[in-house]
């Protein structure tokens, strides 16, 4: 369990740094074809108030084998959730008010473009190489996001299961964004 999460922290970290010019392969988020939807243009100030723990209900969480409750944490300047599938991994929700898709450090060994409900998404496979991880991040609009990780048993390199959950989640978390 303990590897499980120094992967999921490394990964968070990770996805919420600023692209900063670090040496990675730099991964664009195209700039035409309209902006993110939102239901108002205070989609960003809307999204402060979002508690991470209330993105996914506890119904939710027990259809994923959770052990309840998720746990409310802050990681530096982002309010996040966890919630752990004993002896098979979790998965952690992240909200940025402050950092939409474009600003994220979004790497991993495949990297797409995808829609999650009426929002753009990037999904990241292997998160910085941990074949455990992948990350579904929803740009909830141009400057505000949250991230859906999901982490299977460390050292499975189960990578597939990761994203078919870590996709379900996030269709979940998307119906629940401003």
């Amino acid at each position: 369990m303990k590897r499980i999460l120094i992967s999921v922290l490394l990964g968070f970290a990770a996805l919420t740094a600023a692209c900063t010019g670090t040496a990675g392969t730099p991964t664009p988020t195209p700039t035409t074809g309209g902006s993110t939807p939102t239901s108002g243009s205070n989609a960003s100030s809307d999204l402060k108030s979002i508690k991470p723990c209330d993105l996914i209900t506890d119904s939710e969480a027990a259809g994923f084998g959770f052990k309840l409750p998720g746990e409310a944490k802050k990681r530096s300047a982002v309010d996040t959730c966890d919630w752990t599938v004993p002896g098979n991994g979790g998965m952690q929700v992240g909200v940025r008010a402050d950092k939409g898709l474009k600003d994220l450090n979004l790497q991993g060994e495949k990297v797409s473009e995808t829609k999650v409900g009426k929002f753009k998404a990037t999904k990241v496979e292997a998160q910085d190489g941990s074949k455990d991880t992948c990350v579904v991040a929803i740009g909830a609009s141009e400057t505000s996001s949250v991230a859906v990780i999901w982490t299977v048993n460390a050292g499975s390199g189960d990578t597939a299961t990761a994203c078919k959950q870590a996709s379900k989640a996030a269709d979940q978390v998307a119906q629940k964004l401003p």
